[in-house]
């Protein structure tokens, strides 16, 4: 069957395909074709182009639908139904989701079902939410496993990862993309809570960095770092397990610092200022409620004037919501004179 395609190097085939998931463009009903290092995905309507992407005109074979919603498959109390959420996390072959307290009780028959949909899954697990100063998920296997350790795709990268031991957000890929596409050549990067080096390998792979300095507290983070470092051969990323707050002073002065620890790097802000080059960004991430946004990026850029420090927030994005009324920043901090 002949249609409508949009044509994407491979590296980048699943990043987008979740996103043509997500704007609900891609035309499921027809098979995925690969071609000459690209993937050609079958799509609905001319305004599925992405970033990247060419538009083309391909044909493809029919496949036979299954049923893709795990909610009419899940079996809980009709009354319940319109309690299952609508989406869940997936790490390499690990789901993890989130249940209101209602459904708890039901978190076997919700786990069995995400893996009938999606059989890739070896494991389903139950998040009971983020917890201690390393904000690693307490989570329960309830369909699958028992093992979550697992091998997570990105951009053409392999993560090796435990979501149980450490900390990682499989949403953020296509925003590890973007920083790396702006990391210039030459460039000493710190990635002050650098996890399994998500960002930190994605510039290394993708950009050339002089040096990558990937820093966190957590020693088990720090392990699948250095596996991950030697996996995808990124041997511009150097790892160290400590504060960041200390291990900053340690190191060069950075053209680019990131910050990717929305609940508190708001803290390390002021250490991060003074190891920064003139002309650096800082990369921050914050949790706020939504009114208070400006308010909280202002007040940084008033202290750090206050420290002879004269910053501009060049972009400033609302990433994802955490809560009704709150919502993930993200923040690009420039370092634009002294004052």
């Amino acid at each position: 069957m002949r249609s409508l395609a949009l044509k994407v190097p491979k590296e980048k085939g699943e990043a987008v395909r979740k996103i043509l998931l997500e704007r609900g463009h891609l035309d499921i009903s027809l098979k995925v074709q690969k071609a000459d290092g690209h993937i050609l995905f079958p799509v609905i309507g001319e305004d599925a182009q992405v970033v990247g992407g060419e538009l083309v005109e391909e044909e493809f074979e029919e496949r036979e639908l299954v049923e893709t919603d795990y909610r009419s498959l899940a079996q809980v109390p009709e009354e319940l139904k319109d309690l299952l959420p609508t989406s869940f996390d997936v790490i390499g072959e690990v789901g993890i989701v989130k249940l209101p307290e209602a459904l708890l009780p039901y978190a076997k028959q919700v786990g069995e079902a995400l893996r009938k949909v999606a059989p890739r899954l070896k494991t389903v697990a139950l998040d009971r939410g983020v917890k201690g100063e390393l904000r690693i998920r307490e989570l329960e296997v309830i369909a699958g496993g028992p093992s979550t350790e697992t091998t997570h795709l990105e951009y053409g990268i392999k993560f090796l990862v435990d979501p149980a031991k450490v900390y990682f957000n499989p949403r953020l890929a296509n925003e590890r993309r973007r920083i790396a596409s702006l990391v210039r050549q030459g460039e000493v990067v710190v990635d002050m809570f650098a996890g399994v080096g998500p960002f930190s390998i994605m510039i290394a792979r993708y950009a050339l960095p002089s040096l990558v300095v990937s820093v966190d507290l957590n020693p088990d983070a720090v392990e699948y770092l250095k596996h991950n470092i030697e996996l995808n051969k990124a041997n511009r990323v150097v790892p160290y397990e400590g504060d960041a707050r200390q291990v900053v002073f340690d190191v060069p002065c950075a053209d680019r610092i990131i910050m990717n620890l929305p609940h508190s790097a708001i803290d390390f802000f002021h250490d991060a200022l003074t190891r920064l080059k003139l002309q650096g960004t800082i990369h921050f991430y914050h949790i706020c409620e939504r009114d208070q946004a400006s308010q909280t990026i202002n007040d940084l850029i008033s202290d750090a004037k206050g420290m002879g420090v004269l910053l501009e927030a060049k972009r400033i994005e609302e990433l994802k919501t955490y809560s009704p009324s709150m919502s993930v920043f993200s923040v690009d901090f420039v370092l634009v004179d002294w004052c």
